[in-house]
């Protein structure tokens, strides 16, 4: 018998404000750094090294959503 979990995956491309196809490797490490302290741990991915992932467990909540949202908005109001 082959077991199978699915789960989520999500990627975020963090690119610089003035050019669209540029990617933004230091904006998406400080990013990184950011909800590391606020102990969410994601990941960065691409060939650029500026993909954010998040990968989060299959118990993940609505509630888990929203703490990761709320301390991405709160970053990203920062800038």
């Amino acid at each position: 018998m082959k077991l199978e979990a699915g789960g989520f995956f999500l990627g975020i491309d963090i690119i610089q404000r003035s050019n669209v196809s540029k990617p933004n490797k230091k904006l998406a490490k400080l990013l990184i750094n950011h909800m590391r302290n606020q102990g969410i741990l994601l990941s960065t991915d691409g060939p650029y090294d500026n993909v954010i992932k998040i990968k989060p467990p299959l118990v993940f909540t609505k509630l888990n959503v929203d703490h990761v949202c709320k301390n991405l908005e709160t970053f990203f109001r920062k800038l």
